[in-house]
């Protein structure tokens, strides 16, 4: 009975020791986990920054150029609706007005 009472208890203190061994392995991985868990937040916000950033970037240059693009748009509607109505009034323009009309602008040349 003692013999069979020793090696139950260095079968107990066997497995003690593995369970130990065990909770040790869990723990560093719990710890690995973590430790990941915080990295990985970290490069996602650093990432959904960046592209936020770049999305600015992109969005604001796109407005920057639609506004050039629509200053030009005005300016030619601007210039092609003066000379439209220029040439209507030149048009319905009598001779003698005509002519002086056409000596100023040739003069200012």
């Amino acid at each position: 009975a003692i013999a069979k009472y020793n090696e139950a208890t260095a079968r107990l203190t066997e497995a003690e020791k593995n369970k130990a061994q065990a909770d040790q392995v869990i723990a560093e991985i719990n710890a690995s986990i973590a430790k990941d868990q915080v990295e990985l937040k970290a490069t996602m916000e650093s990432n959904a920054s960046a592209s936020i950033k770049r999305s600015a970037a992109a969005a604001e240059s796109t407005m920057k150029s639609m506004e050039e693009g629509a200053e030009e748009q005005l300016e030619a509607y601007i210039m092609e609706e003066s000379v439209r109505r220029g040439v209507k009034e030149l048009s319905v323009m009598s001779k003698g007005k005509s002519d002086d009309y056409l000596t100023k602008a040739i003069e200012m040349l």
